[in-house]
């Protein structure tokens, strides 16, 4: 375990502190933060001048370097948590899609068999994007496998492995209800692939929906007669939305628009990486359906986006190229905000008492170096 890391400039929400020295306890937590010549005693892991910023946590990924959870093999979640360091993932829900209940209980199975030695990235809970969602709104969903809320099918997964977040359309039958269940349990819920109206959005969040998934994508649009999912996103000061920041999945005005009228606390920047990140164009499939990728856009054959090939670094970039908002302010959107969403208060802020999770950036935003609990990953 690296006990010090110096000569970096710390980022963390709303604070820019250089030169910086690091240190870190046996137990993989960050003891303190210094600044003088007795601190920085020059022993440890020289970070060149580097900015340091909190490890990313992805909360929605199906997969990459040719693995999907989908495969639902151990070796699978493995190579997936080993590629997502190189991106400065530290912390990622691996993420499923609408398929069987058998197909879920195996993927559920592997990341529990993962959990056992979590050699790469931490894999706190799974995120569960579908099976509940709107017939009308599959994007690369599988429409073959949609069915309504279940309540005990979830509590069954999550038994095998925890369950973090469950994407749903809100406008299903039964779907209010699951919501409040699911808050009982501490299972986050979030709208996803749906034609909900503004007025069932909101039935939904009074119920205890927090999220909503890939924002824009695949939910309603704004209209000026019915704002749906997407007015939903600007009218709501606390919702907490992902976006897919690749310039695909949304322009850059969009981009620009949400961050404008978003609060930065509620925003948060997710990859929806499949199979094909990390290795270019060619086929694919994301959950049994074929996918081809072309100029690093993933879509089936009748033209939808089916994940994305975005890495997550590389979102980072672009949303302070496009927005031109501080970075420290930006990177809010890459831990802090999806470690409060989501209870996992270790994480998420470089201060003493929190994970040594930390990630070297260059000001290119390329990945230097990536510690998971103090321990060197890359």
């Amino acid at each position: 375990m690296t006990s010090l890391i110096h000569n970096c400039r710390l980022l963390t929400p709303g604070e820019e502190i250089c030169p910086v020295s690091i240190s870190i306890n046996d137990e993989g937590f960050i003891a303190g933060i210094g600044k003088d010549a007795s601190f920085d005693s020059g022993v440890g892991y020289d970070a060149g001048g580097f900015y340091a910023v909190p490890g990313f946590i992805d909360i929605h990924t199906h997969g990459v370097s040719g693995c999907d959870l989908s495969d639902a093999t151990v070796e699978a979640v493995r190579m997936i948590s080993e590629t997502k360091l190189s991106e400065g993932v530290t912390t990622y829900l691996p993420t499923t899609l609408t398929l069987p209940p058998e197909n879920l209980k195996a993927m559920a199975g592997a990341v529990a068999e993962y959990r056992e030695n979590e050699e790469f990235a931490r894999t706190p809970s799974m995120h569960i994007e579908g099976p509940y969602i709107n017939p009308n709104c599959l994007g690369a969903q599988n429409g073959e496998y949609v069915r309504l809320p279940d309540v005990d099918e979830i509590l069954a997964l999550n038994e095998i492995a925890p369950v973090g977040v469950v994407s749903l359309a809100v406008e299903m039958e039964g779907a209010v209800d699951f919501i409040r269940e699911m808050q009982q349990h501490g299972i986050t819920t979030s709208g996803a692939h749906s034609a909900a109206t503004y007025a069932q959005f909101c039935a939904g969040r009074e119920a205890g929906l927090t999220h909503l998934t890939h924002y824009c994508n695949q939910m309603t649009p704004l209209h000026h007669r019915e704002v749906g999912l997407v007015g939903a996103g600007l009218l709501d000061d606390e919702v907490m939305t992902e976006m897919i920041c690749d310039t695909i999945h949304l322009c850059p005005d969009m981009i620009r628009l949400a961050f404008k009228h978003r609060p930065v606390e509620t925003i948060i920047l997710i990859t929806d990486s499949m199979a094909a990140s990390w290795l270019g164009d060619g086929e694919y499939t994301i959950g049994g359906l074929q996918v081809s990728v072309k100029e690093g856009q993933a879509r089936l054959a009748e033209g939808n986006l089916a994940g994305s090939t975005l890495r997550y670094n590389e979102g980072l970039k672009n949303i302070v190229e496009i927005t031109g908002l501080p970075l420290n302010h930006l990177v809010a959107t890459t831990a802090a905000n999806q470690a409060r969403s989501l209870g996992l208060n270790d994480r998420g802020h470089l201060e003493a008492g929190f994970l040594a999770d930390i990630v070297l950036l260059d000001e290119a935003f390329e990945v230097k170096a990536v510690f998971v609990g103090g321990d060197q990953k890359l």
